[in-house]
């Protein structure tokens, strides 16, 4: 997994016609995919999401849809012969390493006011609010990136 998009992919035995396994599984992944409010398109074989964002106010549905994380990448689907398939799908995190970036630092800037104001050293206080402003990104970065994995692997799974 690199740090801007997370890949995966199963092989799956079927016992049915693949052409019509394949129509079938598209099918049902473009209605799951509908679900996150995605457009989703398919091209020979592959489907390629892209979350719709609707940025109209500044309150209710409109202003939760801009911090949803799943929002663009593809499904493939090929076959390996007569009764197996390969699946695989690949989605982008750079949504997700912006958010844990600017958590991180707008907690490390709160962490860098707080120690100012109870008398502890300049320097000490940059320090500690760096080390916490880091450790916020890493842990939302990696928290988000298991979000992904999870509702990505779950959405295909529940499709075969």
């Amino acid at each position: 997994m690199s740090l801007l998009k997370y890949s995966n992919s199963i092989e799956k035995k079927i016992h049915v016609n693949s052409d019509i396994y394949i129509e079938s599984f598209q099918k049902k992944i473009q209605g799951k995919l509908s679900y996150f409010e995605t457009r989703s398109e398919i091209q020979n074989d592959t489907i390629k999401f892209k979350r719709i964002l609707r940025i109209l106010a500044l309150s209710g549905k409109n202003k939760i849809d801009g911090m949803r994380i799943l929002r663009e990448g593809e499904i493939r689907i090929e076959k390996i012969d007569s009764n197996r398939i390969r699946i695989s799908w690949e989605v982008q995190l750079d949504t997700i390493i912006f958010l844990s970036l600017t958590i991180g630092l707008l907690i490390g800037l709160l962490v860098g006011f707080v120690s100012s104001m109870s008398g502890i050293s300049l320097i000490t206080g940059i320090l500690f609010a760096i080390i916490i402003a880091l450790l916020f990104s890493i842990s939302i970065y990696f928290i988000g990136c298991s979000f992904i994995k999870s509702k990505i692997d779950e959405l295909v799974e529940t499709s075969i």
